[in-house]
């Protein structure tokens, strides 16, 4: 793991993903948010809820995610989240069906993220996504450094 208190600089925040299992989501939601934890609470909720998003799909649909990766753009304030799995193929969001449990992951990201999308590479695919700040928040981020 890279980031606050490593020894490494302040961003990109890494965690290596590989090997695990979904079990892991709790762990990497508590890294999140102890490396954001200077943003305002509506916007790190938002992140925590974006990267477990994009970490499960890659534990659901690839045979998991390698790593995560977060950093913080101050100026402006945008937190750029990436998660790196070993396959190939791009997530899709689908309408919502309210009869299924599940399948609403990547709506949810595409409404939260001011954008998103894949780098497909030679050993799989990054999906990543951008939330800015936001207006109050963005005083905060910036305050914090």
């Amino acid at each position: 793991m890279t980031g606050p208190g490593s020894g490494e600089g302040d961003a990109p925040w890494a965690l290596d993903l590989r090997g695990t299992g979904v079990a892991t989501l709790p762990s990497l939601r508590a890294w999140a948010g102890k490396s954001l934890g200077h943003l305002s609470p509506d916007h790190l909720a938002d992140v925590l809820m974006v990267i477990e998003e994009l970490a499960s799909n890659a534990y659901e649909h690839t045979s998991g995610p390698s790593y995560a990766r977060l950093t913080v753009l101050s100026r402006p304030c945008v937190v750029v989240i990436e998660v790196d799995d070993p396959e190939r193929g791009r997530p899709k969001v689908r309408p919502p069906d309210f009869d299924r449990a599940r399948g609403r992951g990547m709506l949810l990201v595409d409404r939260l993220a001011d954008d998103w999308g894949v780098h497909e590479h030679s050993v799989g695919k990054t999906v990543w996504a951008r939330l800015g700040c936001g207006v109050p928040a963005r005083e905060a981020c910036e305050s914090s450094r």
